[in-house]
């Protein structure tokens, strides 16, 4: 008879969810337009990174790369119109 071993459950990556919630939430404040906001929150959804966290940036697929790095843009656009309309 084998020992019985304990799994763990499973973590579950909520960074696609989180992702999304934070990509919405700055799309309203976008339509809103209070563009403070809609920064923050496009800046936040960054930190969630939706695809799949093991594979490195270089080898992720080119659509993967190019949807970041236009979000990225579009959080630095929001910024820079922050910075101008003062």
């Amino acid at each position: 008879m084998e020992p019985k071993t304990q799994t763990k459950p499973v973590a579950k990556n909520i960074n696609k969810p989180a992702y999304i919630i934070f990509l919405l939430a700055g799309i309203y404040f976008m339509i809103k337009p209070d563009f403070s906001q809609a920064v923050t929150f496009w800046g936040l959804a960054l930190v969630f990174d939706p695809f799949n966290i093991n594979t490195p940036f270089q080898k992720r697929p080119f659509y993967q790369q190019a949807w970041l790095y236009v979000h990225a843009a579009i959080t630095v656009a929001l910024f820079v119109l922050i910075l101008v309309k003062k």
